[in-house]
């Protein structure tokens, strides 16, 4: 929460005064609320009576560790998600580091740091905070808004039924109307906000992404190895960032029912052939063999290429991810209607029963896995594949592997609004 003039809560962590003191003139340009705390215990305290924006830990500290108050803070709901930045002259070992990724930090940096890299880190995290705040704010009005036209509509329903004037009834539908017209502005705007939302965020998070690539090429001058893998580390983690950026804005668009479709011709398997193209580094990378069959001839579905190939691409890059870099298979065949079914097997850890349903979920990434994901890419691809028309079912064995299955009609006839696809006009999206 922002304190009455506005500014964001910044935390920041450390024993010794003259470290908080250095923090505070670093970070002072920002004009945020800068909150000290001189300890673990304290920095807890602290958490309880305020929410913040981002958290800067020093990892070694006396009594409680960086390291162990990370770990108090993401096991309480309220605080579990603030991001982390932890900050060390000490411990340097790339198992602290480690460690402190398991328990959940965003970056970890070394004393001596950057002055500028570090503000314009926090600035992101800043920026990301305020639009998060905004967006609530506009969903409770439109929860507001839509609260208010089911009331209309009940109150409607009791006229039509109790009304004995005709000009009683009459007025009462002058009335929905405008709150209907009232309810698909504010829809309208929160659309318009989205694409805004998206614009102003991922300015900053290219930026950090821009100048650390130049960084990374000797632009600015040789690198020395603890400097690259720390430039590194910041290039992955703003990568993420924006990944997760655009997942949350696609959610937002399918909820709001705001996503269009460019329906035209796609063949199977070519399209599968083309995506292994755009996946061929990074199996190699994680030395996985990728194969690729189709059941009978060639079929040709009336869809979206785009909105599958995204889809596809998930599924194949979750296979090849946890697959342990066993072969990933991928299997076309037509079906009984004149559809196709694609089928992506791997032959990883498998997934527990008690999980198959949770895994669509947003947010949600099962067991302590260290491979990086935004936990959006499932729930966002179960449903394209159903505003296509289809279905994504999981098969899964503890031990054995996971087998994706997407079911495609022939064609779309109708979309979930009534509007032929083949009519829909095709806009760029803020969130492709």
């Amino acid at each position: 929460m922002s304190d009455s003039a506005g500014k964001v809560n910044i935390l920041i962590v450390d024993d010794r005064p003259e470290n908080l003191l250095a923090l505070e003139a670093i970070l002072e340009p920002l004009n945020e609320n800068l909150v000290r705390a001189n300890s673990g215990e304290e920095a807890l305290r602290e958490l309880l009576l305020r929410d913040f924006a981002v958290i800067l830990l020093d990892v070694q500290m006396p009594g409680m560790n960086g390291l162990e108050t990370a770990q108090y803070i993401k096991a309480r709901e309220r605080s579990k998600s603030i991001p982390i930045l932890f900050l060390t002259a000490i411990n340097k070992e790339e198992s602290y580091v480690f460690k402190a990724y398991e328990v959940g930090a965003v970056d970890y940096l070394f004393k001596p740091f950057d002055p500028e890299i570090l503000r314009s880190k926090v600035a992101v995290f800043v920026d990301l905070w305020r639009k998060q705040e905004q967006i609530k704010k506009q969903e409770e009005r439109i929860r507001q808004s839509e609260k208010r036209e089911l009331e209309l509509q009940h109150r409607t329903t009791l006229l039509e039924t109790e009304a004995r004037s005709a000009e009683e009834l009459a007025t009462v539908n002058d009335e929905l109307q405008r709150r209907q017209y009232e309810l698909e502005r504010a829809i309208t705007a929160r659309s318009r906000f989205y694409a805004s939302m998206s614009h102003e965020l991922r300015t900053p998070i290219n930026a950090v992404l821009g100048y650390s690539t130049l960084m990374l090429d000797g632009i600015y001058g040789s690198l020395n190895e603890k400097q690259r893998e720390g430039l590194e580390r910041t290039h992955r983690a703003a990568k993420h960032l924006l990944e997760l950026v655009n997942d949350v804005l696609d959610l937002s668009k399918i909820e709001a029912g705001k996503i269009e479709l460019a329906m035209q011709p796609v063949q199977f398997p070519s399209l599968v052939e083309d995506l292994f193209v755009t996946v061929a580094p990074f199996a190699a990378e994680n030395k996985t063999e990728l194969d690729l069959s189709m059941d009978g001839p060639p079929v040709t579905i009336v869809s979206d290429p785009r909105r599958i190939r995204q889809v596809m691409l998930n599924l194949v890059s979750n296979a090849i991810k946890f697959g342990g870099g066993n072969p990933v298979r991928v299997v076309c065949r037509g079906t009984p209607d004149g559809g196709v079914q694609i089928e992506v097997i791997d032959c990883g850890a498998g997934i527990p029963d008690a999980d198959m349903t949770r895994i669509f979920d947003e947010f949600v990434q099962l067991g302590q896995s260290a491979q990086p994901g935004t936990g959006l890419g499932l729930p966002i691809s179960r449903r394209l594949v159903e505003l296509l028309g289809g279905k994504l079912e999981l098969e899964s064995e503890v031990g054995k592997g996971s087998c994706f299955r997407v079911t495609l009609p022939p064609g779309v006839a109708v979309s979930e609004n009534g509007v032929e696809p083949e009519m829909v006009e095709t806009r760029s999206q803020s969130a492709a």
